[in-house]
């Protein structure tokens, strides 16, 4: 399977038949970055926030998730989960769905804007392979909050989300923050857009994976 980076908390995921999931697509005027124009068989959206929620770049007619449910699309399954957007269950920001993706016998989970610690969620994705995590606080969790989900989780790769960029239009904590709380050799900074996983990852401890944002698909 492959995993896109198309930035902020911007994912295509990519079964090896070819089926394709694209997570939290987000305005461009609003963000920042450029929004690529994709094409996808179902998008998942964690919350309706315009960061996360934006069709304006996906082309054809794609199915739509926005709410709990458990489902497939062809030979991806697909979980989803009710967290909240804030640390006060939702008083602030809302609701937020964490979705759980399981293609090609990897369990892959995004977690949308999730703005607390939520023990439930936890138990729900605890090993998973891949987690796409937000990590620049303000609006989600922090990056302690963050490196506490990642070590109650225990993944096999993080993909940090949601941080701040020069292009960004709105304030949001650096990537360096969260980073600064592993070990150096559990940081990978990738040079392209994509994650290709042929198999289960063998490491030990989790590695956390940088990508770069896909500028045109």
């Amino acid at each position: 399977m492959k995993i896109q980076y198309l930035g902020h908390s911007c994912f295509r995921l990519i079964s090896d038949m070819g089926t394709t999931v694209l997570c939290d697509p987000y305005k461009s005027d609003m963000v920042g970055p450029n929004m690529p124009l994709v094409r996808c068989d179902v998008v998942t959206v964690s919350h309706h926030h315009d960061d996360h929620d934006c069709m304006d770049a996906v082309m054809g007619n794609p199915a739509v998730i926005d709410c709990q449910t458990a489902c497939c699309a062809d030979d991806i399954a697909i979980s989803s989960f009710l967290s909240f957007h804030d640390d006060e269950k939702g008083a602030k920001r809302g609701a937020n769905l964490v979705f759980l993706f399981e293609i090609d016998g990897l369990k892959i989970v995004h977690m949308g804007d999730i703005g607390c610690f939520d023990e439930k969620i936890v138990t729900e994705v605890r090993g998973c392979d891949v987690l796409m995590l937000p990590v620049g606080g303000i609006y989600t969790a922090d990056a302690t909050t963050a490196k506490k989900y990642v070590d109650e989780i225990v993944p096999k790769i993080v993909l940090p989300m949601h941080y701040m960029t020069d292009k960004h239009k709105f304030q949001l904590d650096g990537l360096d923050k969260f980073v600064s709380l592993f070990d150096t050799t559990q940081i990978k900074i990738d040079d392209s857009y994509c994650l290709t996983l042929l198999d289960e990852p063998q490491n030990d401890r989790a590695e956390v994976i940088i990508l770069q944002k896909l500028e045109d698909l």
